[in-house]
């Protein structure tokens, strides 16, 4: 009888214990709601949407999907002083204007979007899975600037369901358009950081000249180096975006990134710093001399010089320089 007992108390405790591990995602979500809610509304944000989370590469998984779902219904169970436009809707909207999730973090994009769907403000999310747990690291960032108006952390144990989630990569039935180049996977040419294109929009322009806006993602995989990255501020030969037919468009405006110059015997200018396991947005600006139409003679080929170099007390050290250069299908 007192084993039978001692078997049913068992049987309880592990019962409990996985419901308990099931529950710690939502219950973290939850959390995370009431935390973001109150950055919202404290910056008079009156529509928002929530994107995909994503790796810190920009990969996507069933995981990403199921948060940004979750985040959207709690928010609007909760009856927020703010609107929450329907994912569903999102896509419609992206898709009818040729836009890219991704892409939204693109200030113009993103301006774009707050045209269309009068959304003032994008939430958006990285999900970093560290030993035997998921952290995720989210953004309120507005239509209007593109500028980080609030911040938000949660973690929970990564157990079986979570898992399963992050190992599945995610179902989409976004419509792409055609026209618009498909991005390369992403690349790793200086130790600890990788470098990935996150998005490009090719335009055609007056009839004498086109246009291009390159987003770039260089990430630090590092779990304890800060990093210093600095492009070369001769953008005109130092970076630029090139089609199979031979055009060149010369980059004209770079944001996102501070520029230093490689001297002979020392290195002037600034750095960007880049903490571990977090990631920097490059987005560059180009034009050339060519009448074609939007996204004509892919594949791109993007070419530019980087220094970098791991950080201490705030100053690079080992500088070294990197000839970046990614294909773009």
């Amino acid at each position: 009888m007192k084993s039978h007992r001692f078997v049913a108390i068992a049987l309880c405790f592990v019962l409990c214990s996985l419901i308990a591990r099931a529950q710690d995602m939502d219950t973290e979500l939850t959390k995370l709601t009431e935390d973001l809610a109150g950055k919202i509304k404290a910056n008079g944000n009156k529509k928002v949407t929530v994107l995909d989370f994503t790796d810190l590469q920009g990969g996507s998984s069933e995981l990403g999907k199921y948060i940004a779902e979750q985040l959207t219904v709690d928010f609007v169970m909760s009856k927020r002083d703010f609107a929450v436009l329907d994912r569903a809707n999102l896509k419609s909207i992206l898709a009818e204007h040729k836009l890219t999730a991704t892409g939204l973090v693109d200030p113009e994009n993103a301006k774009q979007l707050g045209k269309f769907a009068g959304v003032d403000a994008l939430i958006i999310g990285n999900i970093i899975p560290i030993g035997s747990n998921t952290t995720l690291t989210v953004k309120i960032i507005t239509t209007e600037t593109a500028e980080v108006v609030g911040a938000a952390k949660a973690k929970f144990k990564t157990d079986d369901t979570v898992q399963q989630f992050l190992s599945q990569p995610a179902q989409t039935s976004e419509i792409s358009d055609p026209a618009q180049p498909q991005l390369s996977p992403p690349k790793k040419p200086f130790g600890d950081l990788l470098a990935q294109g996150e998005s490009i929009n090719v335009t055609s322009g007056d009839g004498v000249y086109g246009y291009a806006t390159l987003t770039l993602i260089i990430t630090n995989t590092s779990t304890s180096l800060t990093y210093g990255v600095s492009a070369n501020p001769d953008f005109y030969n130092k970076m630029n975006l090139s089609d199979s037919q031979g055009n060149v468009f010369r980059v004209t405006e770079v944001t996102g990134i501070e520029t230093a110059y490689e001297g002979f015997r020392s290195v002037t200018g600034k750095a960007s710093e880049i903490a571990p396991q977090s990631a920097i947005t490059i987005v560059a600006k180009s034009q050339v001399r060519w009448s074609g139409n939007a996204g004509e003679h892919p594949p791109y080929r993007f070419q530019t010089e980087l220094i970098f170099g791991a950080m201490s007390k705030g100053s690079v050290i080992e500088v070294r320089k990197c000839d970046l250069s990614l294909n773009i299908k």
